[in-house]
């Protein structure tokens, strides 16, 4: 018998202790959410019916939390991330893993994120700086507060959509719901959760330092793959467009030897800037995970 929402919540997460923490986050959200909706349903409909009656009622119906983390475990397991990474120990040879990177939906998954993040990255660090200053600013005023709430209400909201882009092309389990807000706690009471929230400020932090990575990603991924590109077009150019690929200044073609070389050495840089955007997306998938993913 609970005697309370969060006593059941806190069985709830203990019994969740070694599954990811996305998970943890939706199942915490989806439970508090499913049984204040159905004690405030029957508060409101039976007239009789006491708090903890409604209370008891409610986590009856909704279920013990071993059946609850089964059912979100096959729920999850089906809608696995496309691009996850495998659990099947990789045995191939090293030099299968170097070439079949080209392959890899992973990696063509990271170098796109990489290419997109500068945008993403512009248009999170503009709303928080200008969004901070201007709430700020207006604090002494009346409309301050409400201000500041939506501010970082959408702060949330943009962190939860950044969960989904990087569950999406880095294949990494993000939050897939919004964390739930009791509607009786009023709006000062929602005000303050909301900024009192780690997750809050940890979203912010990350919405600033994306455009910088963003900037990085960018111009690391956009350089690699010009030059491979380059190098693996550029005799192609010689011999139908007559031209010529200047290194340094020079005429690339003034040595034959090196005609023949320069798409290998293209294809070679290609297959390393793939390895290295794979990379690359893993660790930022970590760093997201860390920034927007409630502990």
């Amino acid at each position: 018998m609970y005697k309370s929402i969060d006593e059941f919540l806190l069985v709830l997460k203990q019994e969740l202790k070694g599954n990811d923490k996305a998970l943890i986050q939706d199942v915490l959200s989806d439970a508090e959410e499913h049984i204040r909706t159905a004690i405030e349903n029957s508060t409101n409909n039976e007239q009789n019916i006491t708090e903890e009656e409604a209370l008891s009622q409610a986590i009856e119906n909704y279920g013990n939390p071993s059946e609850i983390i089964a059912d979100y475990k096959k729920m999850d397991a089906y809608l696995k991330p496309m691009l996850a990474p495998s659990e099947d120990i990789d045995d191939r040879p090293w030099w299968k893993k170097f070439l079949l990177v080209i392959a890899d939906p992973r990696a063509w998954g990271a170098s796109l994120y990489m290419v997109i993040s500068m945008l993403t990255g512009i248009i999170y660090f503009t709303w928080a700086v200008t969004g901070l200053s201007v709430t700020l600013s207006l604090l002494i005023l009346i409309i301050g507060l409400p201000l500041l709430g939506f501010f970082l209400l959408s702060v949330r909201g943009i962190a939860l959509l950044e969960g989904r882009i990087v569950e999406a092309m880095l294949g990494i389990r993000m939050p897939r719901k919004p964390m739930f807000v009791a509607k009786d706690k009023g709006w000062w009471g929602k005000f303050k959760a909301l900024i009192s929230s780690g997750i809050t400020w940890k979203s912010f932090i990350y919405m600033i330092v994306q455009m910088p990575l963003g900037i990085f990603y960018f111009t690391i991924i956009i350089t690699l793959f010009s030059v491979s590109l380059s190098l693996i077009a550029a005799p192609i150019l010689k011999l139908i467009f007559h031209q010529s690929m200047e290194i340094n200044g020079f005429d690339a073609y003034t040595n034959k030897w090196l005609f023949p070389l320069l798409p290998f050495v293209g294809a070679f840089l290609l297959l390393v800037s793939l390895h290295l955007a794979k990379l690359i997306g893993k660790l930022h998938g970590l760093f997201a995970k860390l920034m927007l993913v409630n502990k």
